[in-house]
């Protein structure tokens, strides 16, 4: 069970710095962009790695509830600004 937590909020992390960087992307702003993609990209990697080497697709699907809660946050609070 709390492997599912660490996963879900390490996908919820995961995508606010992803939405972030798309964000920063558009603004053009270059080394902010660049460090959330390294950031982003070392999450990523090492959380399908985690779900692969477990063979759980729970694990897999828990992510992608997690990615999907953190970019509706993050969408919703830059368009509050």
């Amino acid at each position: 069970m709390i492997k599912f937590l660490i996963i879900f909020f390490i996908g919820l992390i995961e995508q606010i710095i992803y939405t972030s960087y798309l964000i920063s992307v558009d603004k053009r702003q270059l080394y902010l962009s660049t460090l959330y993609m390294f950031v982003y990209m070392c999450l990523y990697l090492g959380i399908v790695a985690y779900a692969i080497a477990q063979q759980n697709l729970l694990l897999l699907i828990i992510y992608a509830l997690s990615c999907a809660i953190g970019n509706f946050c993050t969408i919703g609070w830059e368009n509050r600004k």
